[in-house]
């Protein structure tokens, strides 16, 4: 694959757009799931993340797209996680949003809404504009996100926990602009990963993970994971892994 194209800044949002318009999602049959199991009074939730796509000019390295992902603080589940800004799913609030913050959003790229209303269903687009509306609304509480500063390039199919009940909805975003973060407590910090990364092999490993029980007779269980390792300036680490690194590799 010829790299470059992450490093132009007019191709990429349009191409992605394109690409993302005719892929095939599964928000229909994920959600009738939730709503079903919701009924049967187990905790299935629904959970709308924004994937943030943004051209960097650095002087550290050759400017490209990069996604723009958080790091869980400890003051919430799951602390040191990088994910994507996002969040549960309030359905009244959240349905207002997608009435109208969502249609607007999407409505800034003319050429892509065609395709997009085109190559999905009403219901489909209804729960779009759901989880986008979600999305959002998170990333504006975490990471100080102006919804008007960004457009919407697609969506993502589900992606469901295992450990968790809990199911995925990906929305696509580009920031056309540089922006200034607002991080919440839930934040401890911003990683901007470039898309290039995903295509060195030396940055891939395997994440393992040790399962302990209470009985002391069952044997500890060893999990690998793949995940990509992350190296800032001061040689410090981070590890991608889990649901962010699968949606990535979606995407």
């Amino acid at each position: 694959m010829n790299l470059s194209i992450f490093h132009d800044e007019h191709l990429l949002p349009s191409l992605v757009a394109g690409k993302l318009a005719s892929l095939p999602l599964d928000y229909k049959e994920k959600y009738q799931f939730i709503k079903s199991t919701g009924r049967k009074g187990t905790d299935r939730l629904g959970a709308g993340v924004v994937l943030l796509l943004q051209y960097k000019k650095t002087i550290q390295r050759n400017d490209e797209y990069v996604f723009q992902l958080i790091k869980r603080s400890d003051k919430v589940t799951q602390s040191g996680d990088i994910s994507c800004p996002g969040g549960m799913l309030h359905p009244d609030s959240d349905y207002l949003l997608s009435r109208t913050l969502a249609p607007g959003v999407i409505a800034r790229m003319p050429d892509h809404l065609s395709r997009f209303m085109n190559s999905h269903d009403k219901e489909t687009i209804d729960l779009i504009h759901l989880f986008l509306g979600n999305a959002l609304r998170e990333a504006w509480e975490e990471i100080g996100l102006d919804p008007l500063r960004v457009l919407f390039l697609g969506a993502l199919p589900c992606y469901s926990l295992v450990l968790f009940a809990r199911t995925i909805f990906p929305l696509v975003c580009f920031i056309p602009e540089q922006v200034e973060f607002k991080l919440n407590d839930e934040v401890e910090k911003i990683i901007e990963i470039p898309i290039s990364t995903f295509f060195d092999t030396s940055n891939y490993a395997y994440l393992e993970i040790e399962s302990t029980f209470h009985d002391k007779i069952a044997p500890i269980q060893k999990n690998q994971f793949p995940c990509i390792i992350l190296e800032d300036t001061k040689k410090e680490q981070d590890i991608l892994w889990g649901a962010t690194f699968n949606i990535i590799m979606d995407f």
